[in-house]
């Protein structure tokens, strides 16, 4: 069984392929809809295609059929996306450690904010830690309430603590601006903060928190 699935959608791909790169042997490599073509095209055959796949042609879709040795169609009209059908299928069938996922942000801003809601989904309360959502310059994880650790990545500056929901006592602990119990009634961006080592602490007693690594 691997270790970590990766879901690749049909957002902005710059840089992918060297995000990519460094994968090993117990990833599994999911393409969803269009996202399947462009693994193709980057000389990288997913493990799975799903979708309904009408953002490609019939002869791109006949391509994917024929190197892709899992491919699972939808229809058209459904109550899913099909990132969400994806997350769901790795939910179901994959007993995995880590969802990285892909191509969720760049386009249409009604997708990116329907695939940074997954966090609310009630479907996927139980597997929310284990996503993280990357970009080239952009890496999103969320958490729920207890004490987390947060290691540097080294090609980022910016550490962001978004607050989803309201929180309770927040704690910042090895950061250019730390916190000490702070409650916040209604969401709150703490944004451009700095790791002062190479990994920082927070806690927080109530809600739902994304943390952001970044760089310009």
């Amino acid at each position: 069984m691997p270790k970590k699935a990766v879901i690749v959608a049909g957002g902005n791909k710059e840089g992918l392929k060297q995000m990519l790169a460094a994968e090993d042997r117990e990833t599994l490599l999911i393409g969803v809809d269009g996202g399947a073509l462009s693994l193709l095209e980057m000389g990288m055959t997913p493990d799975i295609a799903i979708g309904d796949f009408d953002s490609v042609s019939s002869g791109d879709l006949n391509r994917i059929e024929e190197k892709v040795s899992t491919v699972v169609k939808l229809p058209t009209e459904k109550d899913l996306t099909d990132t969400e059908a994806a997350l769901e299928y790795v939910k179901e069938h994959l007993d995995v450690q880590e969802i990285e996922m892909h191509g969720l942000f760049g386009g249409r801003v009604d997708h990116m904010l329907n695939n940074l809601w997954l966090a609310f989904h009630p479907a996927y309360q139980s597997i929310i830690e284990k996503i993280v959502m990357k970009a080239e310059k952009n890496t999103v994880r969320f958490y729920k309430p207890g004490k987390h650790i947060v290691k540097k990545e080294m090609d980022k500056k910016y550490l962001s603590f978004i607050g989803m929901t309201p929180l309770e006592k927040l704690t910042l602990m090895d950061v250019k601006y730390p916190l000490r119990e702070e409650t916040y009634d209604s969401p709150v961006a703490l944004v451009s903060n700095e790791f002062l080592n190479e990994e920082m602490t927070f806690t927080f007693t109530r809600g739902l928190m994304a943390v952001v690594q970044s760089r310009d």
